[in-house]
């Protein structure tokens, strides 16, 4: 778990601080929050989401990238470590953010999806450039998706929860397979429960 350290610092104060520290934090109203390390699972799910889509990305403007790249959010101050980010700026190798940040990941445990799919929603719809924000169970075959409307709102889609479904990406010409998305989990190899909840992933 994160561990809140109270400070009441700006955002420009954290990322001065946060750039001479050795631990990862997020900076969450006005609290700094150490990041803690994630599961295997957490793990696996991640390096598969990064390792599909570097090569269909390979030849365009935008990256993959872990949760080193930070996303800064200047509407409410904080500072966020999606687990994987799609960045379409401009490359800067010296950069601790993410230039353009079009598509953010999050992969949900039982303790961080309720926060993951509102606090942390409501962040990422306030970053203009973020077209797409998709949470990955690591408990199931379950993958919520969000889509920026017209309206500049991130709007909930479709659960996807069988394996043979395939993940429609912003700005990509292929799908993704959630099969290979869970690739070595053991969860592609659990029966689907066949049912679709409601939009966006909560009960």
């Amino acid at each position: 778990m994160s561990e809140a350290i109270p400070r009441g610092w700006s955002l420009e104060e954290f990322l001065a601080w946060e750039e001479q520290q050795d631990e990862r934090y997020e900076f969450v109203d006005g609290q700094l929050v150490m990041m803690a390390g994630g599961t295997q699972a957490h793990a696996l799910i991640a390096t598969n989401l990064i390792s599909i889509l570097r090569p269909m990305l390979r030849g365009s403007p935008c990256r993959p990238n872990g949760s080193d790249l930070r996303v800064p959010v200047p509407s409410t101050g904080n500072a966020r470590y999606p687990d994987v980010t799609i960045d379409c700026g401009k490359f800067d190798r010296n950069a601790h953010d993410a230039s353009e940040p079009t598509v953010v990941f999050e992969i949900l445990s039982e303790t961080t999806k309720w926060y993951d799919q509102t606090k942390k929603l409501k962040d990422y719809e306030s970053v203009p450039t973020i077209r797409q924000y998709i949470c990955v169970s690591q408990e199931e075959a379950r993958v919520s998706i969000w889509l920026r409307d017209a309206g500049g709102r991130l709007v909930a889609q479709n659960d996807l929860v069988e394996i043979e479904d395939k993940l429609s990406i912003v700005g990509l010409p292929e799908p993704l397979r959630i099969a290979d998305i869970y690739e070595g989990t053991g969860i592609a190899d659990k029966p689907t429960s066949g049912r679709r909840p409601p939009i966006g992933g909560l009960p």
